[in-house]
């Protein structure tokens, strides 16, 4: 019966738009966090909150236990829980963003981290196939806000910072790729939270509270130490901002290292070079374009744009501002929301119908 309830596991999370292809090392990444009994209440989960009443009537277990089990895997960072109108619901985290990320957020113990890492990084890649269509991409790219928001055209979901202060409440935690790869010493503090997501995260000790202006000092901060910045790829609301590095960061190797070109999408910026300002330094090109798409050609920038992914680095660390951003005529346009992007993935793999089902109490 074990082993049949992590294959039920795994099909069900591989209904969401991230998938969950399967493989032998989901099958003990889901032993690892799931118990067989706690396995079995979480097949009465959907992707929405339930009901504690709800999920317990779907997974055929009495409401009690099936409490202890819930609240046991949401502390592990696996279940999604929150407290609405003064009733708890709980849903399915997708595997990511989700039950890759947050128990790396929280810290492992050492046992328990030495069994996982070897297997997140043989599955990750595996994984990553599964991210976005070729007309609906994951996540995109953002640079900040004071490199955009003087362009003409430029709109609103362009405004990292104006989107930061749509949310009620914000946070941050340990950049899980990171705390996987241990690759560079850049930031390890670096996963940006929204709402109900971070007050879970939080509330649970997985990050911290941050004001609004203590978030947009954070990406500056975060822009200065060479991170691209990526976001859910809508227009509606901020659902995590990740500060990423091409040698640790899963969505950024995944497109640069295992060949999904469909994981992000361009800011729909790129950089334009002044050869008047330019003194041929080499910085953009050596220190800080994550990609390869700026190199030195006669003494001064130049930028390949079909490599650019518009994140603006170049521009910011260019110490004679010889580098500035300018939209480009033609840029994709995020979907409206997040259910849009969602039901956009699923219906082009087919999977529309299966994950609807989960929708359902």
């Amino acid at each position: 019966m074990s082993e049949e309830v992590y294959e039920k596991l795994r099909e069900i999370l591989d209904r969401h738009p991230a998938g969950c292809p399967p493989s032998p090392e989901i099958r003990e990444i889901l032993k690892t966090f799931f118990t067989p009994e706690e396995a079995e209440v979480a097949l009465g989960l959907g992707f929405r909150p339930f009901p504690l009443e709800v999920v317990a009537r779907r997974a055929g277990v009495e409401p009690e236990e099936a409490r202890a089990r819930l609240e046991s895997l949401a502390d592990k960072g696996v279940v999604f829980a929150r407290e609405k109108d003064g009733v708890w619901g709980y849903a399915l985290l997708p595997v990511m963003p989700g039950i890759f990320e947050f128990p790396y957020m929280k810290g492992l113990d050492p046992e328990t981290r030495e069994r996982l890492t070897p297997l997140w990084k043989s599955y990750l890649p595996k994984l990553s196939r599964e991210f976005g269509t070729p007309e609906v991409s994951f996540s995109r790219i953002v640079p900040i806000q004071e490199e955009v928001e003087s362009q003409p055209g430029v709109l609103p979901y362009d405004k990292v910072y104006d989107m930061i202060d749509k949310a009620k409440v914000v946070g941050i935690g340990r950049c899980a790729c990171r705390e996987l790869e241990q690759k560079c010493d850049a930031p390890r503090e670096a996963c940006m939270l929204f709402d109900e997501t971070c007050t879970y995260l939080v509330e649970r000790g997985f990050g911290r509270y941050l004001t609004k202006e203590e978030m947009k000092e954070k990406l500056r901060e975060f822009d200065r130490a060479g991170l691209v910045h990526q976001i859910n790829n809508v227009q509606e609301r901020l659902t995590f901002v990740c500060n990423c590095c091409p040698c640790c960061c899963g969505l950024l190797r995944a497109s640069l290292e295992w060949g999904n070109p469909n994981v992000f999408t361009s800011s729909g910026f790129v950089p334009e070079n002044d050869p008047d300002l330019c003194t041929g330094c080499g910085i953009c090109a050596d220190e800080r374009c994550p990609v390869g798409a700026v190199s030195i050609e006669e003494d001064t920038a130049a930028v390949d744009e079909s490599r650019c992914i518009g994140c603006g680095l170049c521009v910011t660390g260019c110490p004679n501002r010889a580098m500035s951003l300018r939209k480009k005529a033609e840029a994709a346009t995020p979907p409206a929301t997040t259910a849009e992007m969602g039901m956009r993935i699923l219906q082009r793999k087919g999977k529309l119908e299966r994950f609807m089902e989960l929708l359902q109490p």
